[in-house]
């Protein structure tokens, strides 16, 4: 007599149980992969946000900080005291969102010597907060434009939600109020730009503040 072995299997139950366990495992895999991968994007768009901000800031540091260089000892430099006005090389205008800077530091586009005058190339500086400015942003964005002896140029690509500026008077911590261009001694500057490209997928574009503070070394320090 032969002997039938019985063979065991998976019911159908079982199966469609399995199944659902393997979904959801899946989904909870995918779920956290979805928030890392969304974790490294946000940190790279704020880092790329963050960089394009401190080179902004840079650009603007190294000219601001030379405001009032005056070799010669000039006391009615031509455009000095703003175009087209002759006096002492210094802080022309200073608002909440504009500085306008003068300095002599060369004759002419190509000389290296200064003449006791602000009226060459790059010796009158303006920088400015405009919305929407001369590349015409869209609302809520604006661009830092640098005007050098009457000629202008957005520094930035229409993605500057913020731009302020902070007066200080030697030796002391606090706001200047009113502002006296002619005492002010540190410039705090503050910028907030966004990442370039909106996060689709996750919603809004990542923004990055970034400060810096500036003593203007040719004013008594």
């Amino acid at each position: 007599m032969t002997r039938q072995r019985l063979q065991h299997g998976f019911t159908l139950v079982e199966l469609l149980v399995s199944m659902v366990l393997s979904f959801l495992l899946m989904g909870a895999i995918y779920s956290v992969y979805r928030v890392q991968a969304h974790t490294v994007k946000v940190q790279e768009k704020r880092q790329e946000a963050q960089e394009y901000a401190r080179a902004v800031l840079e650009m603007i540091v190294r000219e601001v900080r030379n405001a009032g260089s005056n070799p010669l000892q000039a006391t009615a430099g031509t455009n000095c005291a703003g175009t087209p006005t002759a006096g002492v090389p210094g802080v022309v205008t200073a608002t909440s969102t504009t500085i306008a800077i003068t300095y002599d530091y060369r004759s002419g586009a190509s000389a290296t010597t200064p003449d006791g005058n602000c009226s060459s190339a790059d010796e009158e500086i303006t920088y400015a907060y405009q919305t929407p400015g001369p590349q015409n942003c869209p609302s809520g964005k604006g661009d830092i434009v640098r005007t050098a002896n009457g000629a202008s140029e957005p520094i930035t690509d229409c993605n500057v939600t913020a731009f302020s500026l902070a007066y200080y008077a030697k030796d002391s911590a606090t706001v200047m109020s009113p502002i006296v261009a002619a005492n002010i001694q540190r410039v705090k500057m503050t910028v907030t730009v966004q990442s370039k490209d909106a996060d689709g997928e996750f919603g809004g574009e990542i923004t990055s503040t970034v400060y810096s503070n500036i003593d203007l070394r040719n004013r008594g320090l």
